[in-house]
């Protein structure tokens, strides 16, 4: 069976009514495969439809909040949209759906063990979730989505609100390739009994500042701050 047919089987599978293939394979094209073969042909790949798809299930989380749980207050349903559409999570999503099994890819990448590498997976979910948005428009995007975001949803302890830098980072790496950063400020009195001020900054700018008895909870204070900021924090 060919890639195109084992391809067709999946989308039908998964209940994706397609009316172009060549969107699909598009978006379970890597990189790596295309830059192999690029002496022989050009070959699109799937990192356009990954910017497209990346958008469209942004979007489409927040819908899903905010149609299926309306009891959840605007903070809550932000931190709680972070959390479905990080890496891990579509990781989880690529998995659930055998996605890394259709990839095509470049021989260096799959010995490397591409196949199973977090953020390719992840890469390859928004493509998917790109070509389906592309050709079938947004419902569509809604209806294949939906069931997968409300699997992850009851999985979440959306109550759990004690380690303010894990959502911290949850909220920032769903919106950004950037990273956060921990500062000592000052550290002030006797050695037995030191108060750290830690300031949490995002390249240049300080989200938050937190003073404690420990670095772990001048830290946690930090983030506590800069998620209140970011009207984060109920």
């Amino acid at each position: 069976m060919t890639h195109n047919e084992n391809l067709s089987e999946f989308l039908e599978k998964e209940g994706i009514p397609f009316k172009h293939l060549a969107v699909y394979i598009e978006a379970f094209t890597h990189s790596s495969y295309s830059n192999e073969r690029r002496h022989i042909t050009k070959l699109p790949h799937n990192e356009r439809l990954e910017f497209l798809g990346d958008a469209a299930l942004q979007l489409c989380c927040s819908e899903y909040l905010f149609d299926m749980r309306p009891e959840l207050p605007e903070g809550n349903m932000t931190r709680i949209r972070s959390a479905l559409v990080r890496e891990e999570a579509l990781d989880k999503y690529a998995d659930q759906i055998n996605l890394p099994a259709y990839v095509r890819m470049g021989r260096g990448e799959e010995k490397m063990g591409g196949r199973s590498r977090a953020s390719l997976k992840a890469d390859a979910f928004e493509a998917l979730v790109g070509a389906i948005y592309e050709d079938l428009g947004f419902d569509h995007v809604l209806t294949f989505l939906t069931p997968i975001l409300e699997r992850e949803y009851l999985s979440l302890d959306v109550k759990d609100d004690r380690d303010y830098k894990s959502r911290l980072q949850e909220f920032v790496q769903a919106d950004s390739k950037r990273a956060i950063n921990y500062h000592i400020m000052s550290a002030e009195g006797p050695a037995h009994a030191k108060i750290f001020e830690i300031a949490v900054m995002l390249d240049d700018m300080m989200l938050g500042v937190g003073s404690a008895t420990t670095k772990k909870e001048a830290e946690q204070l930090a983030a506590k701050e800069a998620l209140s900021k970011l009207a984060l924090q109920d």
